[in-house]
């Protein structure tokens, strides 16, 4: 009997986050079919992917009476495809998709953390998450974690015990092409035609940063440094990928200063990333929380060093002292000091980037994390018939 795989997210534009993997399963022998809020990236997903994507919308944001619809659709959905496992990641598909596939009696009912929201929140909405990621992990029979430091924090705040929480392999959401990383003659091609786009002669020593546009992922933190550093390094220019958004937005100052300083160059979010990194010195990743840093690993797969906050989630995308730096991303001072050791210091840049790529290499390829997910779901597919057996 063919296994009937629901992998869902919140939104359309998280599906890249498993590029390639629901694909690989179908190899492997399962039906594999997702869901997610209507969204332009799902029609693409679905012909890069071969896979159908359903439709359930949902808000990222609390909205109680938006959320119970989402809930009674999401039931109708799963009633109609009977799936045997449901994968939900992203924290409102992993509240939402969770439970609805609960209430259906879905078998296995995993609950795939991607990261923790209330780890940058306070109050009321800090109770209202942790409340939401409880219920989750409860309606779920099964759960991952996509770093150790995540894991340790989900169980620290009491979401879930130890025993429940597996890791893939090392860590991350999805593993990482690594031939798609590498500068061949076309990747070369692109990248110069970026570089001449922005006027840029190769003389520059360019700092990257890529993500979204949020207090969250340290946007303030990082132009504050940049405009710092280049009166004393007039080289030096600052490219930013990602979009702003209106929730968690960065300050005005932030905002006005990435539009008007001369040597900053943003770009909207990129569906191909690689060739931005390839024009990069360096990476700064201040961000103040992660499931796992993805941008951080696939920064070093190009062989470029990585400054990343020592933070949940990031601080497993790098060995410190060794592959790159971790910083403590509310300390000015520890920021601008390990900034300025690889400005100063290109031998330096070079042995932590070197190091970098084959340390994730080794570590974070597609294809182990696939072979460790057709596996979970094996056994987790035994774990549940042998206990809903001894239960009839």
């Amino acid at each position: 009997m063919t296994a009937k795989v629901l992998h869902a997210m919140t939104i359309a534009q998280s599906l890249q986050l498993v590029k390639g993997q629901l694909k690989t399963l179908e190899t492997r022998g399962y039906e594999v079919k997702a869901l997610s809020s209507e969204g332009s990236y799902a029609e693409i997903f679905e012909q890069e992917e071969g896979v159908k994507v359903l439709h359930v919308n949902m808000e990222r944001e609390i909205a109680l009476k938006k959320d119970l619809e989402s809930l009674f659709t999401c039931m109708r959905v799963i009633r109609s495809e009977k799936p045997d496992i449901v994968n939900a990641g992203t924290p409102k598909a992993g509240l939402i998709v969770s439970l609805a596939a609960y209430f259906c009696r879905v078998p296995v009912r995993i609950y795939n953390v991607l990261g923790l929201r209330l780890e940058t929140t306070r109050g009321i909405k800090r109770q209202i998450l942790l409340m939401a990621e409880k219920i989750a992990a409860a309606s779920s029979t099964h759960m991952l974690a996509v770093s150790p430091s995540l894991k340790r924090q989900i169980v620290e705040l009491g979401i879930a015990p130890a025993d429940k929480i597996k890791i893939l392999g090392h860590g991350s959401v999805n593993g990482f092409d690594l031939q798609r990383f590498e500068l061949d003659d076309e990747m070369k091609r692109r990248v110069e035609e970026k570089r001449q786009a922005y006027g840029w002669t190769g003389d520059e020593l360019v700092l990257g940063s890529m993500g979204r546009i949020t207090k969250d992922k340290g946007i303030d933190e990082t132009v504050r440094a940049f405009t710092e550093l280049h009166a004393h390094h007039p080289n030096l220019r600052l490219l930013i990928i990602g979009d702003y958004e209106s929730v968690d937005a960065v300050s005005g100052w932030t905002r006005k200063t990435i539009t008007d300083h001369p040597h900053i160059v943003h770009e909207d979010y990129q569906l191909d990333p690689v060739p931005f990194y390839h024009l990069m010195d360096l990476f700064l990743f201040l961000t103040k929380r992660e499931g796992f840093g993805n941008v951080s690993a696939e920064a070093a797969l190009t062989g470029i060093p990585v400054i990343a906050a020592d933070v949940t989630g990031a601080r497993d995308t790098l060995v410190d002292a060794e592959t790159g730096y971790l910083v403590d991303p509310d300390s000015h001072q520890d920021i601008m000091e390990k900034l300025g050791m690889l400005i100063d210091n290109p031998g330096l840049r070079d042995q932590l980037g070197a190091a970098g790529k084959e340390w994730v290499r080794q570590n974070f390829s597609n294809e182990s994390l696939w072979e460790e997910m057709d596996h979970y779901y094996r056994s987790c597919l035994m774990e549940r018939s042998s206990v809903i057996g001894e239960a009839q």
